[in-house]
């Protein structure tokens, strides 16, 4: 099954469905997060952050649009609030 046609099934509250994505796409998130901040544990939290995140947001996914580039959209947010935290 394709992650649009997952994260639409979280969307429309089967909630469970998102281990689905997590298992597809926390390791390459944790690496995103890794090179940026060089810290594995803010590596592994903010990839956390993003599975919440949509989890929090998922009525705003639409399953016409590609789902990675609404992940990464996510994932950068993360990434800028984090840096906003540290200042």
């Amino acid at each position: 099954m394709e992650d649009a046609e997952v994260m639409a099934q979280v969307r429309d509250g089967r909630i469970e469905r998102l281990s689905v994505l997590f298992e597809r796409h926390h390791l390459r998130l944790f690496n995103f997060f890794l090179r940026l901040t060089g810290q594995r544990g803010a590596g592994e939290d903010l990839a956390q952050e993003v599975f919440l995140r949509m989890l929090r947001y998922r009525s705003s996914y639409r399953p016409d649009s590609p789902f990675l580039p609404w992940m990464w959209q996510i994932a950068r947010n993360v990434h800028r609030d984090h840096l906003g935290a540290l200042q």
